[in-house]
């Protein structure tokens, strides 16, 4: 597996996980530029929002009467702002996850990433990845509030469905249909890569939570920036991951495939090594996977 040939075979947990770290590592500055902006631009909106609808405090010692008069004030600031703070999340994030995604697939296939062109591409890509974006959300929400392991089911099965809209261009049900197929048979193995990044950026996240504390009102601010050390790391991990299946499925897919007579196969033409797809013995790239070709 050299730099710029892509992922040509599955990798163990172990592999994807020490894949993630040196792709990171090999764009740490870009990675860190893309999120640091964002997450300064998000925690500056979601300050803002804060300080707009500050929670009221609810009455010492207050007596049902007062406790009951003081839910409306209560509610009335809640509400916006979560509503606003989510709105913030979702209209900003998907530019550095998307980003991030597109900035790991070049690294991965052609052995460098361009920073500018990968956010002008996730940025096209805005509308089909806020819709992805609330189609995941509220079917792994709801299997959460149902019994939690079907939302955790879900989750899982729909992991790579990000990866799969950026990369193959495929709309929101086929990225989510190709998503279950390419985790298929791997669940575990899926859960296991999604628990030891949680793990990550849990302690990460207590960490950076520490050390923007005492900023005050500017501590969404300061841990928004200070995020960009560790959130990289998820987007970069999925795509990883993502063609680590696509590699397992086309080997599959050659290992189950009937033995053709040689004149079958069209003069002039070649199979992608990752995931099968025909193509011109000239292409550089595959078509569907983006994979440099031998």
């Amino acid at each position: 597996m050299s730099q710029g040939q892509g992922i040509t075979r599955e990798l163990s947990l172990g592999e994807v996980v020490s894949k993630t770290f040196d792709l990171y590592r090999r764009d740490f500055a870009k990675y860190l530029v893309l999120f640091a902006v964002v997450g300064a631009i998000t925690g500056v909106l979601t300050t803002l929002v804060q300080r707009a609808f500050i929670l009221p405090v609810p009455p010492a010692n207050a007596t049902p009467q007062q406790f009951l008069n003081w839910l409306p004030g209560f509610f009335g600031a809640l509400i916006p702002l979560v509503v606003l703070s989510v709105i913030v999340a979702v209209v900003f994030s998907p530019v550095s996850v998307g980003g991030a995604v597109k900035m790991a697939s070049e690294e991965i296939v052609k052995g460098q990433a361009d920073l500018g062109a990968s956010v002008r591409f996730a940025i096209s890509k805005l509308v089909w990845i806020w819709v992805l974006s609330i189609v995941v959300g509220v079917i792994v929400v709801a299997g959460l509030i149902a019994l939690v392991v079907p939302g955790v089911i879900l989750a899982i099965m729909f992991s790579l469905a990000f990866p799969v809209l950026l990369i193959e261009n495929r709309g929101v049900s086929e990225s989510m249909r190709r998503s279950r197929k390419l985790v298929d048979h791997r669940w575990l193995k899926t859960f296991a890569l999604t628990l030891v990044f949680v793990i990550i950026i849990a302690v990460a996240s207590a960490i950076v939570s520490a050390i923007s504390g005492p900023f005050g009102w500017a501590s969404n601010i300061v841990r928004s920036i200070l995020s960009a050390l560790y959130v990289p790391l998820i987007p970069i991990a999925l795509t990883v991951y993502y063609y680590s299946n696509v590699a397992r499925l086309a080997t599959l897919q050659v290992s189950q495939a009937p033995i053709a007579p040689a004149a079958a196969v069209q003069a002039g033409m070649k199979f992608c090594p990752s995931c099968g797809t025909q193509l011109a013995s000239s292409a550089t790239f595959c078509s569907k996977c983006g994979t440099r070709q031998p």
